[in-house]
């Protein structure tokens, strides 16, 4: 079935590519790009033990969140992520949708733009650097070190964790004696470090796919409108005359007139055989623009 036009189009080479399209649900998405749908299984496990009473479901508590993107495999200092949020907000200020009260639960879509951000990230040393510097100062290779020694060098890293962080971690994981097992404690800061270059290729087309907006969007609204648009459509043209897609628009709560819309649409119709408004056209300015 071809789900509106825009599903997987495989080729016959031995390894087929699926071409992304940007009319696509999230459960399209996650089953093509499975390395998402894993990260998307462990946000959904902060959602499901930090859920609160009337909470949206969908969505994790801000609190949440540093601890989501280490279980995704990313480092990160609180001071980094308070500035990511910082220039979120300063993004919406800028779309005007800072009317309302500033929500304490957050999306896949953000952290998962948070997650991309921190894979890209280049400052620091790589886990192999670090391991190698620590084995320098345990020349009697027993696999352990004293906290004050692993403090000052993991401290130094720079970004990757602040003082507070190192000290933290160091006294959970120090013995009776004062000491790590500084290998173990390597692999489990770095966890996948950043996680795969699959994993990372894989988040990035995933939030080209769905738009840039889809982190201050309601991604179910989304896909119910998809829904709509497919079954409006069920010849597939990839168009939809003007009143029908007000219809849609409009169909929770008015949210445009007919005029507003056409302002909207303008340059997005068919004139050359009169089908209407290219509505995929249309969705791709909603979530871009």
């Amino acid at each position: 079935m071809n789900n509106g036009g825009e599903l997987a189009v495989w080729d016959a080479r031995p390894n087929p590519v699926p071409e992304f399209g940007f009319f696509r649900k999230q459960d399209e998405l996650m089953i093509m790009l499975p390395e998402v749908s894993k990260l998307h299984e462990i946000f959904d496990m902060f959602v499901m033990f930090g859920k609160d009473a009337g909470a949206d479901a969908s969505r994790i508590s801000l609190s949440d969140m540093a601890d989501c993107l280490r279980s995704m495999g990313v480092n990160l200092s609180d001071q980094w992520l308070a500035a990511r949020l910082d220039e979120q907000m300063h993004r919406r200020q800028a779309l005007g949708l800072l009317g309302a009260p500033v929500s304490q639960r957050v999306s896949f879509e953000l952290v998962l733009s948070l997650y991309c951000q921190l894979a890209d990230r280049n400052e620091g040393p790589s886990s192999e650097e670090v391991m190698s510097a620590l084995r320098t100062l345990d020349p009697n290779n027993t696999g352990k070190l004293s906290c004050t020694e692993l403090r000052r060098l993991l401290i130094s890293m720079g970004e990757r964790l602040e003082e507070s962080e190192v000290i933290g971690l160091l006294d959970r994981v120090s013995d009776i004696d004062g000491n790590v097992q500084y290998e173990k404690l390597v692999l489990d800061m770095f966890g996948m470090d950043g996680g795969s270059e699959e994993t990372r290729n894989q988040a990035k087309i995933y939030l080209q796919a769905i738009g840039r907006n889809a982190i201050d969007m309601d991604m179910a609204k989304r896909d119910e409108f998809i829904d709509a648009l497919r079954r409006a459509d069920p010849l597939n043209s990839g168009y939809i005359e003007l009143p029908r897609l007000l219809t849609l628009v409009n169909r929770r709560r008015k949210c445009f007139t007919l005029d507003e819309l056409q302002v909207l649409t303008e340059g997005m119709e068919d004139t050359k055989y009169c089908r209407g408004i290219n509505y995929r056209r249309f969705l791709r300015s909603i979530m871009n623009e």
